[in-house]
């Protein structure tokens, strides 16, 4: 990574030669994403700053891309980065389900099966826990939701890299992960979207890009950072 701190750091989309360098690299770490995860295509791998900010994108892209669903279904145990956002959508009126876990850190799947309604925007279950270890049944979770049309997102920070991941043969609709728990650099992440809806996918892209070399999709993002505390990581 040094030298795209000290002599490669153009715009990755600018049309100059100095700029295209990087973009070239930003095309090879795109693929690399894409082939660690599974992913069908490079262009469902978005790169962000943070965990935190990869967990929000997916989230407040899925509630404005779908203004008459107004529920999120989370957990109890997810990372601050979700719980610190379902506060604020739900002092914004949102309302948020979270689904327990008993004493070895499990969810209840009958439980989580009656909350799944058409009012429902997205789900966000993280694939494994940051304190306990638990693996929650993501795949199985996203197939219950997508039969009922509802989205599924899961902050796999603590996952990718450890458990063998194929989205392309999964319903989990978007991933989020962090580059420092695989080496990268700080300040590096990724939202992965698949097979985005048109309104979805105008939500994830309605940014700018950001210093360094990752273009940031940020959905409502300036406006909700001054409302609430984030957690960042």
């Amino acid at each position: 990574m040094l030298p795209f701190f000290t002599e490669h750091f153009g715009n990755a989309s600018s049309i100059h030669a100095f700029g295209s360098e990087v973009g070239k690299a930003l095309k090879k770490a795109r693929s690399q994403v894409q082939a660690l995860l599974g992913a069908e295509h490079d262009s469902e791998i978005i790169f962000t700053s943070c965990g935190t900010e990869s967990d929000s994108t997916a989230i407040l892209s899925a509630l404005k891309a779908q203004p008459d669903r107004n529920t999120v279904i989370t957990t109890n145990v997810e990372h601050p980065a979700i719980l610190t956002l379902c506060e604020w959508l739900e002092k914004e009126g949102y309302i948020v389900h979270k689904l327990k876990v008993d004493k070895k850190g499990r969810i209840d799947i009958d439980e989580y099966k009656s909350l799944l309604h058409d009012r429902v925007a997205i789900v966000s279950v993280m694939w494994a826990n940051n304190e306990t270890g638990t693996i929650f049944p993501v795949e199985e979770m996203a197939e219950l939701a997508s039969a009922k049309g509802i989205m599924f997102h899961t902050d796999a920070v603590q996952a990718v890299g450890k458990i063998p991941i194929d989205l392309k043969s999964s319903k989990i609709d978007m991933l989020s992960l962090s580059g420092h728990k695989l080496h990268a650099p700080k300040g590096i992440s990724r939202t992965i979207t698949k097979g985005a809806s048109d309104a979805v996918a105008r939500a994830l892209t309605e940014a700018h890009e950001p210093a360094g070399l990752c273009p940031t999709p940020v959905s409502a993002l300036p406006h909700s950072r001054r409302r609430w505390p984030g957690s960042r990581r």
